[in-house]
């Protein structure tokens, strides 16, 4: 691997979200890195902070939350751009799983929830 470009969520745990039988464009880690680049943009959009930039500042155990929401939203991405890897059923599964955590994610953090990112660290 020539080295992750995310901060929030590594090329392997985005390989984790995918699952098995990614295609190779899912599983190339210079797309992981954009996908994660994304995710952790929408998050901060969301969150109307700066997550990356702040992200020494999160605590250990909502950094964890954090990567999950971004390797699951990323993998997200990944699985949309190429949805012909499994059958439909499949693929769909995937993209609704991963989807729960950004939606969980929207839900906590969306609206300007300051509860939320005061109690990461934020």
């Amino acid at each position: 691997m020539a080295g992750d470009e995310g901060t929030l969520a590594t090329t392997a745990e985005v390989l984790l979200a995918i699952g098995q039988n990614g295609s190779a464009a899912q599983i190339l880690e210079a797309n992981t890195n954009i996908w994660v680049k994304w995710a952790e943009g929408e998050m901060s959009a969301l969150a109307n902070r700066d997550l990356v930039a702040n992200v020494a500042s999160i605590s250990t155990n909502y950094k964890r939350w954090f990567a999950v929401v971004a390797a699951n939203r990323a993998a997200w991405w990944g699985i949309n751009q190429n949805q012909n890897s499994w059958q439909l059923a499949t693929t769909q599964s995937k993209l609704n799983v991963l989807d729960e955590s950004w939606q969980t994610f929207r839900d906590l953090v969306g609206d300007k929830n300051v509860d939320i990112l005061d109690t990461v660290g934020l």
